[in-house]
């Protein structure tokens, strides 16, 4: 098997449908010259992201250059945006359902569930679904949402569509190991507020990694949610009375401490809107005490991540320096573990924040002084009696988030605090306060 994708991302400089043909005949029988029975694997992706170009005389051109038998197409967003369904499943192609689900290694609650749970098997026994040969895990990064790809996977020995509800209570107990009746209300709460889907394709992101803006979206800060944030509020309760008895379980401990993180995040997204709004209205007053619990929040979510191995900066940056041999790779390793979740680029990247991270160290290292700078320049403004210049104070942050990707700070590499006993603190404090939002 051999991967090639002659113009993932990139428009071909023609649509004539014989240069397309012999770009992929030339592709092909360069593989089948070094081995021949390479078969082709392909990314379908390139007929989403183009869609306007890659009209199907295009895409016909492209693919019948190689032998029905030698090429495999990797449908790559099934779950959410299928092409098989709008190209005769690739023209006598085997192709495999793939799930995409997590872009840039965001770490936010997300997944379309239910059509990973139905529509594979579904597919199976489409005719029009052709040669579908299998499903598969297409994501940018699987440090997130461990659920999705059990679920995904469990399709592999199916072919009749997974029941949700019952397949999420065995879920439940195989991840914390005994049947706990909190636990499983909780999953099927989340099944209906996180995991029902997305209005957004690789799910909602919370503001507070976005850079700083009175808006409640960024370019690749996109926080509309599909479900309301209250209601998420049952699943904490219940994962949350479930500690007595589950606590001793890792898998537990992780997803308690996740969806705290979520419930946080959303109500950090509360305050932003609060003090943006106060800030239209000219209350400076309220704009500050809105701004001052935000980073409080921030403050928080990093204590509570310290406590858990799977959120932490430190052991990020620990693994790219251990990639190194000597000081000069591991400094140039640090810098790009550091640009990857940062700017992804210099420091006037177009890709800032793509690939954005919720973890400890992030928090209080990286997000909470680029919001602390916003704050301090929003109020030089108000006491100049000047307005915010949104677009200027991001040209005055890339130099100070540009020296951050060149830092060596270190970080802790291991956990601090009991994850439960910081999650339940969490819940103790913002319970109550979350609850009485509009």
């Amino acid at each position: 098997l051999y991967s090639a994708d002659t113009f993932n991302e990139n428009t071909p400089p023609t649509n004539d449908s014989l240069f397309l043909n012999d770009v992929s005949k030339k592709v092909y029988q360069s593989m089948a010259a070094a081995d021949p029975s390479a078969k082709w694997i392909m990314q379908g992706w390139l007929f989403l992201y183009e869609a306007k170009f890659w009209q199907p005389k295009q895409i016909k051109a492209l693919l019948n250059a190689v032998p029905d038998d030698k090429m495999i197409i990797l449908d790559l967003f099934s779950e959410n945006k299928p092409v098989w369904n709008r190209t005769e499943a690739y023209y006598g192609k085997s192709w495999i359902w793939c799930m995409l689900h997590n872009f840039g290694g965001n770490v936010n609650m997300y997944g379309r569930m239910n059509t990973v749970a139905h529509t594979p098997a579904e597919t199976l026994h489409d005719p029009l679904a052709k040669n579908l040969s299998g499903i598969g895990l297409t994501p940018e990064a699987i440090e997130q949402n461990p659920v999705m790809y059990e679920l995904l996977l469990d399709n592999i020995w199916r072919d009749q569509p997974i029941n949700l509800p019952v397949w999420l209570n065995d879920y439940a107990l195989r991840r914390y190991g005994k049947k706990n009746q909190q636990a499983e209300q909780a999953w099927q709460v989340l099944s209906k507020t996180v995991y029902e889907g997305a209005i957004v394709s690789g799910g909602p992101e919370s503001i507070i990694t976005g850079r700083p803006t009175f808006k409640p979206t960024t370019v690749w800060t996109n926080t509309k949610k599909a479900y309301h944030p209250k209601d998420l509020l049952p699943a904490w309760d219940n994962l949350t009375t479930a500690s007595n008895e589950l606590k001793s379980s890792e898998g537990y401990q992780y997803d308690l401490v996740d969806v705290t993180r979520q419930v946080m995040t959303n109500y950090a997204d509360t305050l932003q809107q609060n003090f943006a709004a106060a800030y239209a209205k000219n209350d400076y007053a309220a704009f500050n005490a809105n701004a001052t619990k935000f980073l409080s929040v921030i403050d928080d979510l990093n204590t509570l991540l310290a406590s858990h191995k799977d959120f932490l900066l430190g052991k990020w940056l620990g693994d790219a320096r251990r990639m190194g041999y000597t000081t000069d790779e591991k400094d140039l390793y640090e810098k790009n573990a550091r640009n990857l979740i940062t700017l992804w680029g210099d420091k006037n990247s177009p890709l800032h924040d793509y690939a954005c991270k919720q973890w400890a160290g992030m928090l209080s290292n990286f997000y909470k002084p680029r919001w602390q700078q916003f704050f301090s320049y929003v109020n030089l403004q108000i006491q100049n009696k000047q307005p915010v210049d949104e677009k200027a104070f991001g040209e005055q942050i890339k130099d100070w988030e540009w020296n951050w990707v060149n830092e060596h700070t270190t970080f802790p590499a291991q956990p601090i605090g009991n994850p439960v006993l910081l999650a339940k603190s969490m819940y103790a404090k913002y319970r109550s306060i979350i609850e009485d939002l509009p």
